[in-house]
């Protein structure tokens, strides 16, 4: 072992929260050094802090047996690529997304084979690995290196499409008490057209919405109904936050776009009467967005 090496040693004896046993000492060394250039050769081009990543190992040692079996067992060129990309590296998350999120996609179409409910579920699936929902952190980081990082994740993918398909049944229709107290004016006559055009405007929304595709339905509804912000979004989407805020403001003006096409097709408004209804749907949006495609 180099004496350059002693640091990261240390940094996993502090991870594993054990001292090293005196049998151990001689070895653990060495076999630390070999299982970070293990992870250095599956993944050329990705990069990571050795003292940090030694530190997580020791995290993910087993407490039971010696620290050098624990380090054997665990499956530490996986565990490699999942430190990386919750440290963003470009090249970590490439590889996650091309060798461990596409074949994946295999388990997910069991569950539905349009391309459009897979390419959501993938979307969706990634956001939780690297960014997380609500309370919960990104999912990666709970990645314990005692299976494939791919298994692992399938796993993750088929509780997504699970959720995805039980909330399209339930969430699918518009909640009418909902969207009618969204809608309601303190101008009478406004407040008419509202409620006698309300169900045409309900299909025309859904009609556009479901004519997005599913990259800018998903942008909408992470950045609308669960409050994602664009630098979260970028890290999801390997884009700079700049590039996310354009394709929300493109997402949104044709979601509006569309709709007042699909309203105008249904009923025999002027243009002015058009607008005020849309201006409404503009504040209701993400309440809309919720009802239609909140994942339950």
């Amino acid at each position: 072992m180099s004496t350059s090496f002693v640091a990261p040693v240390q940094a996993f004896l502090e991870g594993a929260a054990r001292a090293c046993a005196p049998d151990e000492a001689d070895t653990l060394g060495p076999l630390l050094e070999e299982v970070l250039a293990r992870g250095r050769d599956a993944w050329p081009g990705v990069r990571v802090a050795e003292e940090d990543f030694a530190r997580h190992l020791g995290t993910r040692v087993a407490a039971e047996g010696t620290l050098a079996d624990g380090l054997r067992a665990l499956y530490v060129e996986d565990l490699y690529l999942a430190w990386a990309c919750l440290a963003g590296d470009r090249a970590a998350l490439d590889a996650l997304q091309r060798v461990v999120l596409v074949p994946v996609g295999r388990a997910v179409r069991r569950v539905d084979a349009t391309e459009a409910f897979v390419d959501e579920v993938l979307q969706l699936t990634r956001m939780r690995l690297l960014v997380g929902g609500g309370r919960q952190g990104p999912r990666l980081a709970e990645y314990a290196g005692r299976g494939a990082l791919r298994r692992w994740t399938e796993a993750v993918a088929l509780g997504v499409a699970v959720s995805l398909k039980r909330g399209a049944v339930r969430t699918t229709p518009l909640d009418d008490t909902l969207l009618v107290s969204e809608l309601r004016t303190a101008d009478p006559e406004l407040a008419l057209i509202q409620e006698r055009y309300r169900p045409a405007f309900r299909a025309a929304f859904a009609e556009a919405l479901a004519g997005l595709s599913a990259r800018d339905r998903n942008l909408l509804r992470l950045s609308l109904v669960q409050n994602l912000g664009v630098e979260s979004l970028g890290t999801l989407h390997q884009v700079h936050a700049s590039t996310i805020s354009r394709w929300l403001a493109r997402a949104r003006q044709s979601l509006l776009e569309d709709t007042r096409a699909g309203v105008a097709r249904r009923l025999a408004l002027t243009s002015s009467q058009l607008d005020s209804l849309l201006r409404v749907m503009d504040a209701s949006l993400a309440l809309s967005l919720t009802s239609l495609l909140d994942e339950g």
